[in-house]
């Protein structure tokens, strides 16, 4: 089957008269251009629907509990100093995770709830500290919709964060000053040879324990990051 390349190179590498050859030359080159001018397909990078669910779990709480704001802002205080006096990154991650299933939830119940459910303040306030020790840059879009949502919340969590100071892990130390400071920074910390901090904050909520997989629970990216983490995610548990 003739192609429209191919008709143009019998026009200019056989018989034809010059004239008609100059012209196929002509088309041919400009095709060329054309084609290499034309713009590549956007490649797709996997996203996460944690801030946007986190937010919309804040906000329930701001209506639902009153002073919750203020709860939580003393909350993220006492666990910011609890962390900074950890020596280790992965103890560190280990407080965060018990502090934010206090009560009695894994981190997988806990993330399909995340967008659905209220939040305690305790557990809101240390999703937001390992936000900004895992994924730097998610951190920074959840903070600004926290001060949007509530003028001060975002910038007096960050005033904390940048004041950070003990006797802990100097590298989560660092991290927590450059998240308030909003500075850019590498991928952050993940903790822990399975990811689950970074697991809870990439892709979708997961299906809730009741088998319920309808268009509010979407499942996990498979995809993400961290994915030979996130095929473990059923078989999760609070550190003991």
């Amino acid at each position: 089957m003739l192609t429209f390349q191919s008709i143009l190179a019998r026009a200019i590498f056989s018989g034809y008269p010059s004239g008609v050859k100059l012209i196929a030359g002509m088309v041919a080159t400009f095709t060329a251009v054309a084609a290499a001018a034309a713009p590549l397909a956007p490649v797709e990078t996997p996203s996460s629907s944690f801030p946007a669910d986190y937010l919309h779990s804040v906000s329930i709480s701001l209506a639902s509990q009153p002073f919750f704001a203020a709860h939580m802002l003393n909350s993220f205080q006492t666990q910011l100093t609890a962390v900074a006096a950890i020596s280790a990154a992965p103890a560190a991650a280990a407080y965060l995770e018990k502090a934010a299933t206090a009560s009695g939830a894994t981190l997988v119940q806990l993330r399909g709830s995340i967008g659905r459910d209220e939040l305690t303040p305790e557990t809101a306030s240390a999703l937001l500290i390992a936000n900004s020790l895992t994924r730097p840059e998610q951190f920074r879009e959840v903070m600004d919709g926290l001060e949007e949502m509530k003028p001060g919340l975002g910038r007096h969590a960050a005033a904390m964060l940048r004041q950070a100071s003990g006797s802990g892990d100097r590298r989560v130390l660092a991290a927590l000053r450059a998240a308030g400071e909003r500075r850019p920074q590498a991928e952050g910390l993940t903790y822990g040879p399975d990811g689950r901090w970074a697991t809870l904050f990439d892709g979708s909520r997961a299906p809730r324990d009741d088998g319920d997989d309808g268009d509010d629970a979407p499942r996990v990216d498979p995809n993400a990051r961290d994915a030979s983490a996130r095929s473990r995610l059923p078989v999760l548990t609070k550190p003991r």
